[in-house]
Formats: C-alpha cells, sequence, structure tokens
C-alpha cells in the first residue's frame, strides 16, 4: 500500500476525526492499494500515556576502544555473464564486479565457502 497523505488533527479532512478522538488524534493517513483500487484512511491514537525516561548515557572515557574490522584480501574470481545464480552469491557475500577486467573481486574466504576456489585468477 501507497501512503500519499499524513494529516495533522485541524487539518483539512480530519476534522470529523478530531470531534470523534479528540486529543488521543495523532494523525490521519490516506494509504491507497492500487491492486484492490481501494483507498483507505487510517488514524493513529494514543492509547496509553505513562512517565518515562531515557537511560543514562554511557561514559565515554570509560568505554572500550572498538575492535579493529578484521578484513580479508580480495581475490579475483571468473564468473561468466550467463551464471546469473552466482553472481547473485558472490554479490551477496560482498563481491564487486570490475567491468575493465571482466573479474568479480570477493574476500577470499566466502569464494572458498561458495565453493569457488577454482575459479580464483592467480
Amino acid at each position: 500500500m501507497l501512503i500519499r497523505t499524513v494529516r495533522k488533527p485541524g487539518e483539512p479532512g480530519t476534522q470529523k476525526l478530531v470531534a470523534r478522538y479528540g486529543e488521543r488524534l495523532v494523525s490521519v493517513r490516506y494509504r491507497y492499494d492500487p491492486a484492490k483500487g481501494k483507498r483507505y484512511k487510517t488514524v493513529e491514537l494514543i492509547v496509553a500515556e505513562e512517565d518515562w525516561r531515557p537511560p543514562p548515557e554511557p561514559r565515554t572515557e570509560i568505554a572500550a576502544p572498538a575492535p579493529k574490522p578484521r578484513t580479508t584480501a580480495r581475490v579475483p574470481v571468473r564468473i561468466q555473464y550467463f551464471e546469473k545464480d552466482l553472481q547473485r552469491r558472490i554479490r551477496a557475500a560482498g563481491g564487486l564486479w570490475d567491468p575493465k577486467k571482466k573479474l568479480w573481486y570477493a574476500p577470499e574466504e566466502y569464494v572458498k565457502r561458495l565453493g569457488l576456489a577454482d575459479r580464483i585468477v592467480r
């Protein structure tokens, strides 16, 4: 469904809903379903109100340094144009296409895990 319009209380198209829901009304949305050819008017309401305090911020001077990300060497892998499934799998593993060399570059550990070690270009 597509949301085209979001109205705040008091704007045109919300008067009857403001009269019905009062201060609890937060917004009115108009949703469109192109498959069914329908428009839906939905409301966002406040149903409960409680006191809340945000948790304290972590102290930065005590925080441990973030671990360095593990980097692995990218290796060139030859995958043919018509092998779309392999292209999707190598892309999902972080592979990048080099159009000039016509090779895929991906982390070696993922290439081996996908069973493509024999396609690595040395």
